[in-house]
């Protein structure tokens, strides 16, 4: 007996690990990174070791990362140890900053600043020049999610993407509208694990604890 859980449910059930790539040279120095492809720093290589200790003895089915290499170092060790190929998506590329790449967040000048400011007050539908919006990504995201969901059932798997990326990515899975996204945080070191079946579940694993909900900007809340 399984409590009341059939076969066909537990064997429905797909848990997907969402991980953020490690820290940056340019996250360290307080630069927007957007499509630009900067290396991990030696933090970023210590968390993707972090990782790859969490995981180690998951059955894990497949690994993901976006085509920037800051997410596929972050992947190579658990991707390694286990003996799968890490399955390189330009849909899981992070939102494009356009002139804003670069650039210190804490050194705009006015222009810039201005840039900054109506993105922040538009995300969904203003486009800094060069650049996506958070609705661009999520058009680009939803084949990769559907795509998951057919080609995965009954599997865990993982995938490592970047912090807008993963945050409408998370959303998406979880149902919730779009604009509820934004609420949703996840630091380098913050892995989420979402467990989809008859219901769904997501629990995020940080500082060595795992809770049920997920961390939002300033607090934690459970689904």
């Amino acid at each position: 007996m399984n409590g009341g859980v059939t076969n066909a449910e537990l064997n429905s059930l797909i848990k997907i690990y969402i991980a953020r790539h490690g820290e940056t040279t340019w996250n360290a120095e307080g630069r927007i990174q957007g499509w630009s492809d900067p290396g991990l720093s030696p933090l970023g290589y210590a968390q993707s070791l972090a990782l790859f200790e969490h995981l180690k003895t998951r059955p894990l089915g497949a690994v993901y990362s976006s085509d920037l290499q800051r997410s596929y170092l972050t992947a190579q060790p658990i991707a390694r140890h286990l003996g799968l190929p890490i399955l390189r998506q330009t849909e899981l590329k992070e939102i494009g900053f356009g002139i804003l790449e670069g650039k210190n967040l804490f050194q705009f000048d006015e222009e810039l600043k201005q840039e900054w400011n109506r993105f922040k007050d538009d995300r969904f539908s203003y486009r800094i020049p060069g650049a996506e919006n958070y609705t661009d990504v999520a058009n680009r995201l939803t084949p990769f999610m559907e795509r998951i969901l057919q080609q995965h059932e009954g599997e865990e798997i993982l995938i490592v993407g970047h912090r807008v990326v993963n945050r409408l990515l998370i959303g998406m899975f979880l149902g919730f509208p779009l604009e509820k996204t934004l609420k949703i945080e996840q630091t380098n070191d913050c892995l989420y694990l979402i467990e989809r079946n008859e219901k769904i579940k997501v629990f995020h694993y940080l500082d060595g604890e795992v809770k049920e909900g997920l961390l939002l900007v300033g607090k934690e809340i459970s689904l």
